[in-house]
């Protein structure tokens, strides 16, 4: 029964198949996941497979009479509501929630187990029961909280990949949209991912970064090498003049809080003609993470040549937060003076307001 819950967390069917297990179990005829949003008050179903279609349809608007409401203290504590124990059998009975709704579609009580809390949602398993059957028996409960922590382990684990893929196409989409080729990957030139037109490019003929990383030519090598920072004192951008009149630009790669790679890693971007230039402000979010405010302080230094206090006096700011912000620039981008700025964005075509 476990076995089943745990394994279904990346597979949703084999979810599904779970919770039926669990449900079964517990000595209920059907269930679902109960989702309260605290801010707004509202309650999401996710069904497990047996929740009658009528019933899905009719709760979001029988929801605000639902009596379990009144039991949010006790489920944000962590402690398992039976509807007969919290309210008396005879309550539930002329309650509209089982009369008008819970009744006619043949359900008589139910049990919440609480999966998770946290300041803005409250998880729980509702484990449903047919009408005309007695309430949870005393053995079923103690099922109930022996299960209960397996359950919030595995929720928890599920709502994190499904966290984790939700926020991985969020970033395709967003690299997909870039016009020009971008790939992820390592010193040998082995590619970790890319965005559309990265794949497109890794397809054509006399593609510099090839399938094989065998036949990777030794200056894309070195240049991998240096953006991953091997062999070198500290990762550094680099940048290949391609045959078509393309530049192929290396920049040292770190993945975002909370991803671990093994090797360390580069990122591959080409400019050239052939490739229409980012929308303003894109490609250095896109490759660099920069804010808006320090994608401003980069598009002024790259079109004038002024001190420092000037800068900052045209862009309203002071001088100590001009420095912070040139200093986040720099770490960012892998840079260490404006010089090497400059040299970095010639090389990514981004000289001129299109950046």
């Amino acid at each position: 029964m476990l076995e089943g819950l745990y394994d279904g967390i990346a597979t949703p069917q084999r979810w599904q198949q779970g919770l039926l297990q669990v449900t079964a179990a517990l000595g209920g005829g059907s269930a679902a996941l109960v989702t309260l949003h605290r801010p707004t008050g509202l309650l999401s179903l996710d069904h497990a497979g047996t929740l009658l279609p009528d019933l899905e349809a009719g709760f979001p608007a029988m929801q605000d009479v639902d009596p379990a409401r009144a039991a949010e203290p006790l489920l944000a504590a962590g402690h398992i509501y039976v509807d007969h124990d919290y309210h008396g059998a005879a309550n539930l009975q002329r309650m509209p929630f089982y009369r008008e709704f819970l009744i006619p579609h043949g359900i008589g009580n139910y049990a919440l187990l609480p999966a998770g809390s946290g300041t803005e949602y409250l998880h729980t398993l509702s484990v449903q029961r047919e009408a005309g059957r007695k309430s949870f028996t005393l053995q079923e409960r103690m099922l109930m909280r022996t299960m209960q922590p397996h359950l919030r382990h595995a929720l928890n684990l599920r709502q994190q990949l499904r966290q984790q893929r939700t926020e991985s196409l969020l970033l395709k989409s967003t690299l997909d949209a870039l016009t020009f080729p971008l790939i992820v990957c390592s010193a040998q030139g082995r590619v970790v991912t890319s965005n559309a037109a990265g794949q497109k490019w890794l397809l054509a003929p006399g593609c510099p970064l090839p399938a094989q990383p065998a036949q990777l030519s030794s200056r894309l090598h070195r240049l991998l090498e240096q953006a991953c920072g091997l062999g070198t004192e500290t990762a550094r951008a680099g940048a290949l003049m391609l045959p078509d009149a393309g530049v192929l630009v290396t920049l040292p790669f770190t993945p975002a809080a909370g991803v671990h790679w093994r090797d360390a890693l580069a990122l591959v971007a080409i400019q050239g003609p052939q490739w229409r230039p980012a929308v303003p402000g894109t490609l250095l979010r896109a490759l660099f993470g920069l804010t808006p405010a320090e994608i401003r302080l980069v598009h002024h230094l790259l079109q004038y040549d002024d001190p420092l206090p000037a800068v900052a006096e045209q862009l309203q700011l002071s001088l100590n937060t001009l420095r912070t912000q040139l200093r986040a620039v720099f770490q960012k981008t892998h840079t260490r003076r404006q010089s090497d700025l400059l040299r970095l964005m010639r090389q990514l075509g981004l000289l001129g307001p299109g950046i």
